[in-house]
């Protein structure tokens, strides 16, 4: 945290809302506000340039361009704030939702680039996800404020790194940063716009084993176990959890499990996690008529904030089934969207 400043900028057009929305951050952010790790600011809206008589053929006859234009002034004074505040600047807005470890991604993504780059997107999306250098801060913002009358910020903003000699626009996938917010600010009308190269777990996904899934918890759609089931990378989702509820893991082979690691819940269905419960081993595979299982489980962790993290390098012992055990009833449904297990190797 410690390399990271984070700057909100309140563009509300009225000023007694920001003052009353800066109250309530600095209430629920009281430590990294009093550390100077967030700074919350406003501009007056006496200080803008003229928004109106724009004219409609220059912003693709999109409606209320007024705002839109606003939008760029907002971009801009934020920028001239964030001048020499850092290294880097990473645009963002505040309907987003971060992959894991989305900080530690870029860090070693900007280590290893050899390119040359004025704008790096780590997102898809309009302003998500833009990464700058510090210097080109001040550029970028009189370059807002130069043509904000005269196209979308987005446009601009592909101009921008245009003009500083980077024709193609450098995009790393899969995207880290998704897109949640339902109403859009200019229209007031509820509308989904989605980044499909998001994805929120990124990184090693473990080791591939032979395994077949099975739960007694009802299945919301097409999400099936099978699709989460080691190596799966897609999701399981259940509805009317409750505290016999299970998820079960059933080895072809014998296993020595030395990392384990179940996340629970999502970026955009954060609600959706295993409020209680815990990961047991099992031994003595047997057969059912319903599937297959274990005679003998054997706790080995709890499920903390949704998470199962797990890792002992020393094991040695083989173990031929895994499971989830619920261990209290919950309302909400229950998606479960990764599962990574590492095994000793032989």
């Amino acid at each position: 945290m410690e390399k990271i400043l984070l700057v909100i900028y309140l563009a509300n057009n009225d000023s007694q809302i920001n003052v009353q929305t800066a109250k309530e951050i600095k209430a629920k952010f009281s430590e990294h506000v009093a550390e100077k790790r967030l700074l919350v600011i406003q501009s007056s809206t006496t200080s803008y340039p003229p928004l109106g008589n724009l004219k409609v053929g220059q912003w693709d006859k999109r409606k209320d361009i007024g705002y839109a234009a606003k939008q760029n002034v907002d971009y801009a004074y934020l920028l001239n704030f964030c001048a020499n505040l850092s290294h880097y600047y990473l645009m963002l807005e505040d309907d987003v939702v971060c992959a894991t470890n989305f900080v530690s991604i870029i860090q070693s993504y900007l280590h290893d680039t050899k390119l040359h780059w004025t704008t790096i997107s780590f997102s898809t999306l309009g302003f998500i996800g833009k990464l700058y250098h510090n210097t080109d801060l001040t550029r970028l913002a009189r370059f807002l404020l130069m043509f904000y009358r005269n196209m979308p910020g987005d446009h601009l903003l592909e101009l921008f790194h245009k003009s500083r000699a980077q024709e193609i626009l450098i995009t790393f996938r899969p995207s880290l940063f998704q897109h949640v917010g339902r109403v859009s600010s200019f229209h007031n009308i509820e509308m989904e716009i989605k980044d499909s190269e998001f994805d929120e777990d990124f990184g090693d996904w473990g080791d591939i084993v032979s395994a077949s899934c099975f739960t007694n918890i009802p299945i919301v759609l097409n999400y099936t176990p099978e699709n989460v089931c080691p190596p799966g990378n897609e999701v399981f989702w259940g509805k009317d959890v409750t505290a016999n509820s299970f998820f079960l893991i059933v080895f072809g082979n014998p296993i020595i499990a030395q990392k384990v690691l179940i996340y629970t819940g999502s970026a955009e269905y954060s609600k959706d996690i295993l409020y209680g419960g815990l990961v047991e081993e099992g031994r003595l595979k047997v057969y059912l008529d319903e599937g297959q299982t274990c005679l003998i489980f054997r706790q080995i962790g709890k499920f903390k904030n949704g998470r199962f993290e797990f890792e002992d390098k020393q094991r040695n012992k083989e173990i031929e089934c895994l499971r989830i055990q619920v261990t209290a009833p919950q309302k909400e449904w229950l998606r479960i969207r990764r599962i990574n297990i590492w095994v000793k190797k032989y």
